[in-house]
């Protein structure tokens, strides 16, 4: 049974700026991770110090190498302020982005998670120093991370650069620091102005908190000071979430309760000088005046609920006007969203990463043919399918599967065979989402082709297997009148079967996928056939889409796979 105590729910909640919850591992789905060490000898820091400094870092995947001998498939992702480049390993965050079929699929993309300075296994104030431990900035934390990529990894180039909270702020500084060295710059939950306001204040309370306290020591304690829970209290609040707050803690009780475990939880996951150090290497912090050298296209996100970087500031969307064609994208409050730490979220986001890597991709990609799209007379369109066949869609949440049974319904089945081979869907938006009901695509990212297909029709066929979850069928509005609009059944619609709704097969893989895609638009964001909300979608396309319900996914490809031999079919 899943663990609904606070304890569990206030996982979900502080993955932002403090990041020390041990996160669970993801189901295994991506190439095993790789941990190393890199030390840097006589590393100089901004402060004048020199140290022999370790690098810790994991990787995930095989760097590969364009014709000029160039690392092309690499993608850095930084960690947020306490954290480590092992938090992202959970299911929220790995278990979206880098499976099979995923937006950064491992078997893909060489991804790196690297520890910052002060973080995780890398060289630390805890690890012997303690407060003679070189002042660090995230300026030399940049530094050593690129001596890390370059010299060590011999990784001369990244297809991305994003990170968490301190991360997306380190983002910034890598546009700025090393312009040609990325494609593409994706900073989540960050600021590039100066650490000052309530931010700032916020920092140094905890700061103060640990370093006024006199058992501290000047850092010489040999147990970890009472201000350390003191410091707690301030940060619990600068990363905190108002709506997911009230909803998991309605009464004086509950709130006291999650409060006192989360003060708990996070001061015994942290040592006094790592945290004073680790807040204060952001004092240096501004890339405004160096935001013109920044040349990789950016798109940079926060949430409106982030209380680390609250709207109301419009820093975001003024200073990243000041790069050319960067994008500000500050995403509304919602149930998915949980404040700072919506940064962890890429359900969410994953959209824009999915439009960012496919606007900075050098690959050549064959489009649909256009002239066939538009032609539903021509004879490509009659093609039999086969009795058993599968089609594989990767969206921008993840990939599925579908399993057909031609027996199950064979006009219904011929025509999915055609449209997915033909390239129908690829581009299309899963513009109906209904959770506990159905997810619906099937117009065309192009008014025209939409406007060829709209009579398009095929014969009904009979219902022989039921509208039961994880089944697809073609929607209608009546009698003789299915085109190219399908829906995945979100749960059990029997219903259905007495209107004629015919599945033609079923989701074998990724189920969990199709749940999780974009549903908080609901009926808005195209509604039902019947309700004629459907207009501006089909005279508007995909820029309709884009510019008034940008969070939905979408279709990145669909393909087709042949099924052979006895047992190859499902049952009914």
């Amino acid at each position: 049974m899943p663990d609904t105590s606070l304890r569990a729910q206030c996982c979900g909640i502080l993955l932002g700026l403090f990041s020390l919850l041990v996160m669970p591992v993801v189901a295994q789905e991506h190439p095993l991770p790789e941990e190393g060490d890199f030390t840097i000898q006589a590393f100089a820091f901004d402060d004048g110090s020199v140290l022999d400094l370790t690098q810790h870092y994991t990787t995930i995947g095989t760097p590969q190498r364009d014709a000029e001998g160039r690392v092309n498939n690499a993608v850095l992702i930084m960690h947020g302020t306490t954290g480590s480049g092992s938090g992202f390993f959970s299911e929220n965050f790995a278990g979206v982005l880098f499976g099979p079929g995923q937006l950064l699929d491992a078997s893909r993309f060489f991804i790196i998670l690297p520890d910052a300075i002060g973080h995780g296994q890398s060289s630390k104030p805890s690890d012997g120093l303690r407060a003679t431990f070189p002042r660090y900035t995230y300026g030399d934390m940049v530094r050593a991370q690129y001596e890390l990529l370059t010299e060590h990894l011999q990784v001369d180039h990244l297809r991305l650069v994003t990170g968490t909270s301190m991360g997306g702020m380190m983002s910034w500084v890598y546009g700025y620091t090393y312009p040609d060295f990325m494609d593409a710059l994706l900073p989540l939950a960050s600021l590039p102005v100066e650490i000052a306001g309530r931010n700032r204040m916020t920092r140094k309370m905890m700061i103060d908190a640990v370093t006024q306290d006199p058992a501290w020591q000047e850092g010489n304690y040999e147990e970890q000071p009472p201000g350390l829970k003191a410091a707690m209290y301030a940060l619990v609040f600068m990363v905190s979430s108002p709506l997911q707050y009230q909803q998991m803690a309605p009464t004086r009780e509950t709130s006291e309760t999650l409060m006192d475990d989360l003060v708990e939880r996070y001061r015994s996951r942290i040592d006094a000088n790592d945290l004073i150090y680790a807040f204060d290497a952001s004092r240096f912090y501004n890339p405004a005046p160096h935001l013109d050298k920044i040349t990789a296209p950016l798109i940079a996100i926060n949430s409106a609920d982030d209380q680390v970087n609250p709207p109301e500031l419009g820093i975001l969307e003024r200073e990243t006007a000041r790069i050319p064609g960067a994008r500000a994208i500050v995403l509304p409050i919602t149930e998915m969203t949980r404040g700072h730490g919506t940064h962890s979220r890429p359900s969410i986001w994953g959209p824009y990463l999915a439009g960012l890597l496919a606007a900075t991709s050098v690959e050549v990609v064959p489009g649909p043919d256009m002239d066939l799209l538009v032609n539903p007379q021509d004879p490509a369109w009659d093609s039999i399918a086969p009795d058993h066949y599968r089609a594989r869609f990767t969206t921008t949440e993840g990939a599925f599967t579908v399993q057909v049974e031609r027996a199950w319904a064979p006009h219904g089945a011929d025509r999915f065979y055609q449209l997915v081979k033909n390239g129908f869907y690829n581009g299309v938006h899963i513009n109906r989402v209904v959770p506990g009901f159905i997810a619906q695509f099937g117009l065309s990212p192009e008014p025209r082709v939409t406007a060829a297909w709209k009579s398009a029709v095929i014969t009904d066929d009979p219902v022989q297997a039921g509208n039961t979850p994880g089944r697809i069928a073609f929607a209608m509005t009546g009698p003789d009148t299915r085109s190219t609009q399908v829906y995945i059944n979100l749960g059990d619609n029997s219903r259905l079967d007495a209107d004629g709704f015919s599945p033609f097969g079923e989701v074998v893989e990724g189920m969990d996928v199709v749940n999780r895609l974009y549903g908080l638009y609901g009926e808005n964001a195209g509604g039902g056939m019947r309700g004629g909300r459907q207009g501006l979608i089909e005279a508007g396309g995909a820029d309709y889409l884009l510019e008034q319900y940008p969070l939905l996914d979408y279709i990145i490809s669909a393909e087709i796979e042949v099924l052979a031999g006895p047992g190859s079919g499902l049952a009914l």
